[in-house]
């Protein structure tokens, strides 16, 4: 009896150790401290950033010198619209003349990319400059009350994923939200004066249940839109402090134009003081609710239908600023927090929204600002959004922190027309793992899904990976076998082939052990000092 009792006990103990160890996340042995409270979550943005002096000239209307009022700056993001979406980069399906107008009145920089390839983690990055990782995002965060059976499933996928049959091996964010020891855009900018609005998609903690969380404390003077994304359960609508709806559902359909006309309104409310607004749309991201004006309409489907909407929104705010004749003092830029998902189109590249194909972090990009950026610029060079903050910073006469890295670079130089930005590696992610880097025209990758997110099958540092490609053979006597699956790593030259279709690292081995190095160097500095803190 007792035999069998200590059989029993030690079964279910290598059971329960066996589902512990099938349902932990792979975190690639990222501190594990990394992200608990320090000083710097109550270090006052003055104390690392200061104001440029500024040159001051004659005004010609007053015999007094002034100095120049910083310009205006309006980020209009669409969350999930594909590089291939938007008219002026070939979308036949879908119009968009004021995005497109947009392009033509200023720069376009076709090899744009995410700072990763869904949402929170994206928009991490472009608020603070910094890739994702150090900010602890590495996936995207669910509703703190999310329902039972997908919160399970969440938890369920991190082993599923290991058994090559999803894609979320890290498992959802060790954070609950932005940590407050980062610096966002409009926690700098309000050091240079500016009014600060947030409108539309948070997705950065759930600030209905982590108050801590809410915009508010992350430099935004107003805010309207939602704590989550748009498909969470339940997901809500507020403006400033006070909850409007406790759970929206799939009562979306206003929305899209209730977020312009609040971004709108303060265009017009605000034109004594340079502001900066952050619209982040709901649109294109599914579910598809556009309104009724756009319901139906384009030749895309429901999908099309809320991009559609969203260029409407753009030529909405366009006007607004003519109207208020604030257009020549205002740079507004148009991009997307990542590729597309089920539906829209990478106008042809490879991979989906989840992925380090070119199809889940190249992203459309346009700026325009009249007088300053010459219409009509179209220019391919790599740039990411975490290139956006020390742009804003130096629009504003702000110094960068002092005690943090910011992993982006000023990008006004190169949409100015005066010069080129300085070549460098932008690095992908995928979760924890860093999987690929770009120099120049090349791209390397080091591992990844040869098939659309979320099916990993032959990713080669998971178990299902491994086990896949252990089936290699190898003829008797040699050291070559024939794969039956993936070869590792890939080159790719985006030049003649952004569709990602040729690997040529067999043609240049040089340049692919180079940059595999470069790979493996920059996630071992990573390792050291995950947040990027300086002393």
């Amino acid at each position: 009896m007792k035999k069998t009792v200590i059989v029993f006990l030690i079964l279910t103990g290598l059971s329960t150790w066996q589902m512990k160890t099938f349902l932990t996340p792979l975190q690639y042995n990222m501190p594990t401290d990394a992200f608990d409270a320090s000083y710097r979550d109550t270090l006052k943005v003055a104390d690392v950033i200061e104001a440029i002096p500024s040159s001051t000239k004659a005004s010609p209307n007053t015999s007094s010198n002034t100095p120049p009022k910083p310009p205006n700056i309006i980020v209009i993001l669409a969350d999930d619209l594909g590089w291939g979406d938007i008219g002026v980069q070939g979308s036949r399906a879908i119009e968009t003349p004021n995005i497109d107008e947009l392009a033509q009145a200023g720069a376009r920089l076709t090899d744009f990319y995410s700072s990763a390839p869904i949402c929170s983690p994206s928009r991490a990055g472009l608020l603070t400059g910094r890739y994702p990782l150090r900010t602890g995002f590495a996936n995207v965060l669910g509703a703190a009350d999310d329902t039972f059976i997908r919160k399970a499933m969440m938890n369920l996928s991190v082993g599923f994923s290991k058994l090559g049959l999803s894609d979320m091996a890290g498992g959802v964010p060790s954070i609950k939200g932005l940590p407050v020891s980062e610096i966002t855009i409009p926690e700098a900018l309000k050091e240079k004066g500016y009014s600060t609005l947030g409108i539309g998609k948070w997705h950065l903690g759930d600030f209905t249940h982590f108050p801590e969380f809410h915009p508010s404390n992350q430099g935004f003077d107003h805010f309207y839109g939602y704590n989550m994304s748009n498909d969470d359960w339940p997901v809500a609508l507020w403006r400033d402090d006070k909850e409007l709806i406790k759970d929206i559902g799939i009562d979306q359909a206003n929305h899209t134009r209730e977020f312009t006309e609040e971004t709108v309104k303060y265009i017009h409310q605000w034109q004594d003081k340079p502001y900066f607004i952050y619209m982040a749309h709901k649109d294109p991201h599914q579910p598809f609710f556009p309104s009724k004006e756009f319901a139906g309409k384009s030749k895309g489907g429901p999908y099309g239908d809320a991009v559609a909407e969203f260029d409407w929104s753009i030529g909405q705010v366009i006007q607004a600023l003519r109207d208020t004749g604030q257009l020549e003092n205002t740079i507004v830029i148009v991009t997307s927090d990542n590729g597309p998902w089920y539906e829209g189109t990478t106008g042809g590249m490879r991979g989906r929204k989840g992925q380090s194909y070119e199809g889940g972090f190249r992203v459309p990009f346009i700026a325009a600002w009249p007088g300053n950026i010459p219409s009509g610029k179209v220019s391919n060079v790599p740039a990411m959004n975490i290139d956006l903050f020390p742009s804003f910073m130096s629009l504003a006469g702000l110094t960068l922190p002092t005690d943090r890295v910011i992993d982006g670079v000023d990008l006004m130089p190169l949409l100015m027309d005066k010069n080129k930005i300085q070549d460098r590696p932008l690095y992908f992610f995928h979760e924890y793992d860093v999987e690929a880097v770009r120099q120049g025209q090349w791209k390397y990758i080091s591992h990844n899904s040869h098939y659309v997110w979320p099916i990993p099958l032959d990713k080669n540092d998971l178990v299902s990976g491994k086990a896949a490609n252990s089936r290699d053979y190898y003829p008797e006597g040699s050291k070559v076998g024939i794969p039956t699956l993936g070869v590792w790593p890939l080159l790719y030259d985006l030049h003649l082939d952004r569709e990602e279709g040729y690997n040529v690292a067999k043609l240049y081995p040089e340049q692919t052990k180079s940059l595999g190095q470069q790979l493996k160097q920059w996630q071992a500095d990573f390792m050291q000092n995950p947040r990027g803190w300086k002393q």
